[in-house]
């Protein structure tokens, strides 16, 4: 069967020069291109499924893609009318990855087998910022193997930089995985150093939670910008506890004092959805961290000034540090 498809590629690929006889017209973003429904079902059985749908598109020829750039898809259409590995290994290693990527979305399986192999190669040679954005395409495309690969690379060429800028455009969910993997190579400092400039960099913190200051609580309505109280109106009642603060920001015991005493007098206000999803996942992400194998010198310079713990927590972590 191989030897019979090696002597149609020459033929196949002439169809790609000639669009006499093509029966279809894909377009991605704003450039056309005209195809053959046999070659194109022939190699993936997603070109195969929507060419048999029932939709309009089916009836018309005419068929809209999306998530892939124009050149990429010429790559791809020349590997289907080819199945010229060779060619691939001309490619750059983030065209070779999006291919890859190609390959898996629309189920072709030779393709996805050609890129692994040539990825096989050219992983060796990436630097640490090539080897991350492989990792997220990886992640990306739920490809187990070549995460594996980017793992083995990461730790065994670049154990002592892993806490690099490219980390940054990471997304979130790949962040996390990436910080579980620098487990037992960066030291524990520098993985919530590291965790602490990702969370801001990307807004899901503030600049607050870093300098240590977080959850301030608001002056009271009675006190001003200034710090000085604001005059009542007539039948306005005189309220000891907001007087208390003196328009600064109260201590943490003095928030729960007051907390406790006006819970059945005020609503606390829900706290935003997304915000609530970024404080679960900053708690999520401080549980990779072992702050028992911290120094005391290092916890009190770098955690104990983040506003990322709580002062229970940091003093219950204090105790666990060497």
């Amino acid at each position: 069967m191989e030897s019979k498809m090696n002597k149609l590629q020459p033929e196949f690929s002439e169809f790609l020069k000639n669009k006499e006889f093509s029966d279809c017209n894909i377009e991605v973003e704003n450039k056309s291109f005209e195809c053959h429904k046999v070659i194109l079902a022939s190699a993936s059985e997603f070109f195969e499924r929507m060419f048999l749908s029932d939709f309009k598109e089916s009836q018309s020829g005419k068929f809209v893609l999306t998530g892939v750039k124009p050149e990429t898809f010429a790559h791809f259409l020349h590997y289907v009318y080819t199945y010229d590995a060779n060619t691939l290994e001309k490619h750059t290693c983030l065209m070779v990855m999006e291919l890859l990527q190609c390959g898996s979305t629309w189920l072709v399986e030779s393709l996805v087998s050609n890129c692994m192999q040539i990825m096989k190669g050219k992983i060796t040679i990436l630097d640490i910022g090539d080897l991350l954005r492989v990792f997220q395409k990886a992640h990306d495309i739920m490809h187990e193997n070549l995460i594996s690969l980017c793992v083995q690379e990461i730790r065994k060429r670049f154990s002592q930089r892993m806490n690099c800028y490219e980390v940054l455009f990471l997304t979130s969910d790949v962040f996390e995985q990436y910080l579980i993997i620098t487990e037992g190579y960066l030291l524990q400092i520098e993985r919530f150093k590291m965790m602490q400039t990702y969370l801001t960099v990307n807004g899901l913190i503030d600049n607050g939670a870093v300098n240590g200051v977080v959850g301030q609580v608001e002056l009271p309505e009675t006190t001003n910008k200034d710090g000085g109280q604001i005059e009542k109106k007539e039948g306005e009642s005189d309220d000891k506890d907001c007087s208390e603060s003196n328009g600064k920001l109260l201590t943490c015991k003095a928030i729960l004092d007051t907390n406790e005493k006006k819970a059945h007098e005020v609503a606390i206000p829900e706290e935003p959805k997304d915000k609530l999803i970024h404080q679960e996942y900053v708690k999520t992400l401080l549980g990779h961290i072992e702050f028992g194998s911290m120094s005391k010198k290092d916890f009190y310079s770098v955690v104990g000034k983040s506003g990322l713990l709580n002062e229970k927590e940091k003093y219950e972590y204090l105790y666990l540090t060497q």
